[in-house]
């Protein structure tokens, strides 16, 4: 039997039990959508964390409390309350390579001004957060080292913020807001940020430190932004402030990363999520294999005269091995095609839904050649049984097969 004829034959028999062979493709389907829309989103949230944490500027150090574990990226939480206002006025003081430190106390609370209320994001920091983080003020002014000594109720808010609670942004300067049931003047309003993980940077409330603490009855930071005076000076900035802070602690409880360190630990945690994510996808082909054989071995069933018929008029084991092999490789190339589709279009809907991007073709490519080979070597690999069962059939006992 020719090759052509042999791929006639087995469309023939695909289209003859039209919604059996969609059912049966649905596994593949399924599998390289998933694999190829979870690899896609994952390398478009990493292509924008990547980007937003580059924006913060390479001479950025991260201190965060807790040592991170041998090999790993993220801090422990022993040690967590370690970090505290005098740790970044040490700092600043014996740091030469360092031109900025500011100390970064974030929670979550209600706040409500003019009888409305949200939950936002309020933060505790020092006036220098303005140059190290390079904040804009859009109306009034940030905070001011007057407002650390006094402990002043005064706030900057984002732009988020201020319109959900005064309607029009430009007329919260000089409003109260009330935040922990105490009330504060709104000093200064901050020009739009954006995003950054999901997080709106517009929807928070800047404190004094000092004050935050008081409000909180706490007398920590939850991490420190520390800034080197150039790009070249950053290692040894890095290596000052571990000096310092050792100094400070006595104790090695804190950890020190580099804007390119930071991102290597996000980066790596998020192939991780990825692979496994995938290994999710992979399984699915897998069942789709599953499902592949059994439908072929009740096709084989099914057409045991049909087979008997060919071998007694001169088909050769190998022709009805090509047969069946076809068409088993046919129900995966389609499975492989629709799902591809589908898993692009999945993978761009999220992406503009959520991430305001679109996956990048040329990261998508390598991806869906290999998802669409899997499902073609999934077809091979299921079908083979079920063509080898089929050509192995003695033609006298297919024709006498009820």
């Amino acid at each position: 039997m020719e090759i052509l004829e042999a791929f006639a034959v087995a469309l023939e028999a695909l289209r003859a039990h039209k919604l059996r062979s969609f059912l049966t493709m649905l596994g593949v389907i399924i599998g390289v959508a998933a694999v190829i829309a979870l690899v896609s989103v994952g390398q478009t949230v990493q292509s924008n964390i990547v980007g937003e944490f580059a924006e913060l500027g390479p001479d950025l150090l991260w201190v965060f409390p807790g040592k991170a574990d041998e090999g790993g990226p993220v801090p422990t939480a022993e040690g967590r309350l370690t970090l505290t206002y005098e740790d970044a006025r040490a700092i600043s003081r014996g740091a030469p390579s360092v031109s900025d430190v500011t100390p970064f106390l974030q929670t979550s609370i209600e706040v409500a001004a003019g009888g409305e209320k949200a939950v936002t994001t309020v933060i505790g920091t020092t006036p220098n957060l303005l140059t190290v983080r390079s904040l804009r003020v859009q109306r009034g002014r940030f905070l001011e080292e007057a407002d650390l000594v006094r402990r002043n109720r005064v706030a900057v808010i984002g732009e988020t913020l201020a319109r959900t609670l005064y309607r029009l942004p430009t007329r919260a300067v000089g409003r109260t807001l009330t935040i922990g049931g105490r009330a504060f003047t709104v000093v200064g309003l901050l020009a739009p940020e954006g995003g950054m993980l999901g997080v709106d940077l517009d929807d928070r409330a800047y404190l004094p430190l000092t004050t935050a603490q008081q409000l909180f009855n706490i007398n920590y930071a939850s991490f420190l932004f520390v800034k080197a005076r150039t790009v070249g000076r950053v290692g040894a900035a890095l290596r000052e402030t571990q000096r310092i802070l050792l100094r400070e602690h006595g104790d090695e409880d804190f950890t020190v990363l580099t804007q390119s360190q930071l991102l290597g630990s996000l980066n790596a945690i998020l192939g991780i999520l990825t692979i496994a994510l995938s290994s999710i996808g992979a399984i699915s082909l897998l069942v789709g294999g599953i499902g592949i054989m059994n439908i072929m071995l009740v096709s084989v069933t099914e057409r045991t005269r049909e087979i008997g018929i060919r071998k007694a008029v001169g088909a050769r084991r190998m022709d009805i091995l090509t047969q069946f092999l076809i068409e088993a490789i046919g129900i995966s190339l389609i499975g492989g095609i629709l799902g591809t589709v589908v898993g692009l279009g999945i993978a761009f809907g999220i992406s503009s839904t959520f991430f305001e991007s679109r996956p990048s073709l040329a990261g998508s490519l390598p991806i869906v050649v290999l998802a669409f080979s899997f499902s073609t070597l999934v077809g091979v690999a299921f079908g083979v049984y079920p063509a080898w069962r089929a050509a192995g059939l003695h033609p006298i006992e297919a024709l006498r097969y009820e």
